[in-house]
């Protein structure tokens, strides 16, 4: 009985010693990069924009993703898409105030841009020169093999389901319009870093814009069904289903991937010292099988400077296993360029602390916390942020 309970208590001790070693392994390594990301209610106002600026400052946070286009609107000056109405001071320009006051304090400031969606409240746009509005036609809608449709305001209501209206990525009037968004922001402003949000189809069964699909049907001579005679085999007939497929879906993530190529060509002809960024679906194959979201190929190719996965899972089993996907698909020198998205309003902050510390035990550069407006509505669940942060 005596040497059980010895070995025992050495087990135990040596657990022990384990999670003491492994504690003050991650504390002794910092990220070079602390990001906080900013939801635009937050910059409505001189007042709120210095408060949160304390706050980054007090918690550790050197850079801020700061939300500048949430619904196909501008929380700054843009002589092309309408301002928020949010905004009650027409002379009030967020982004120029927050880039002036965040730089006095060293901290940089990446644009936060939502790319395709447009618009998800019931209510309609308050701007009658919002998009929904001039070109209901650029908004995406379900099915390859549907029916034509009539696409205009009276049947949009067709698109709004679950997270709202998408601009159709494969529609040629929609990529030179985002491109001249995010040149005016950077021509402008002298952000640190883009970062691009909802840069992704908005489901796998999407991409049914009509305009889009009569585009792709002319350059590929694909009829608008897919026909497989009677007269084939059960073989050849799935053949021609899966031959079609397969080109109509690496034809709309070639439409996303184009535009964050160009957007990069961009970004290097303007700002060139300009950090580009995206935030994307944490699992790799989730992202490009479902959203046609080829992230892995944006960081290989150099499209990106950061990549920032939302891994925000409570689960600390599920945020491990899409960090292990990372680790089977990117060798270090391409994990170097990954910032981990940590969520904060479905789990304890002990639940994101650890995820913090398993970010730091893998080696990623920086991680960026999802969201100061959730922080700073509880002040509690700030400090073993602060201090996970810290090094």
């Amino acid at each position: 009985m005596r040497l059980f309970l010895h070995n025992s208590c050495r087990a135990t001790l040596f657990v022990a010693l384990l999670f003491f070693l492994f504690t003050e392994y991650v504390k002794g390594r910092d990220f070079d990069y602390k990001c906080l990301w900013v939801v635009r209610n937050t910059i409505t106002s001189p007042d709120k924009i210095d408060k949160m600026l304390d706050f980054a400052l007090e918690n550790n946070f050197n850079h801020l993703i700061i939300q500048v286009r949430g619904r196909g609107d501008s929380f700054y000056n843009s002589e092309f898409v309408p301002r928020s109405s949010a905004l009650f001071n027409d002379l009030f320009d967020p982004l120029e105030y927050v880039l002036k006051k965040a730089h006095q304090k060293n901290i940089q400031v990446h644009a936060w841009v939502n790319m395709y969606i447009l618009w998800s409240s019931v209510e309609p746009p308050e701007a009658k020169s919002h998009l929904y509005y001039i070109h209901p036609d650029w908004i995406d809608q379900k099915g390859y093999n549907e029916e034509k449709f009539n696409q205009d305001n009276d049947n949009l209501e067709d698109s709004n389901d679950g997270e709202g209206y998408y601009l159709a990525p494969h529609h040629q009037a929609v990529a030179p319009y985002l491109l001249n968004v995010l040149r005016e922001i950077i021509a402008k402003y002298e952000v640190d870093g883009l970062h691009l949000d909802y840069i992704r189809y908005k489901d796998y069964e999407y991409g049914g814009n009509e305009f889009a699909l009569n585009n792709y049907r002319t350059q590929f001579g694909d009829d608008s069904q897919i026909f497989l005679s009677t007269q084939n085999t059960v073989e050849e007939k799935s053949n021609q289903y899966a031959s079609s497929f397969l080109k109509w879906n690496n034809y709309r993530r070639n439409s996303v991937t184009g535009l964050v190529k160009s957007i990069k060509e961009m970004v290097m002809n303007i700002r060139p010292d300009c950090i580009l960024s995206a935030a994307v679906k944490p699992n790799l194959y989730i992202a490009r099988d479902r959203f046609l979201q080829e992230w892995d190929v944006w960081l290989a190719s150099g499209y990106l400077d950061w990549v920032i996965p939302m891994n925000y899972t409570p689960s600390f089993r599920k945020f491990s296993a899409n960090i292990d996907l990372i680790y089977e698909n990117f060798p270090p020198k391409y994990r170097k360029r990954i910032i981990m998205g940590i969520s904060t309003y479905n789990q304890s902050s002990l639940e994101a602390v650890n995820k913090i510390n398993y970010s730091r035990l893998k080696q990623f550069p920086g991680v960026s916390i999802f969201s100061y407006n959730v922080l700073q509505e509880n002040p509690g669940y700030c400090v073993p942020i602060k201090h996970a942060l810290t090094k």
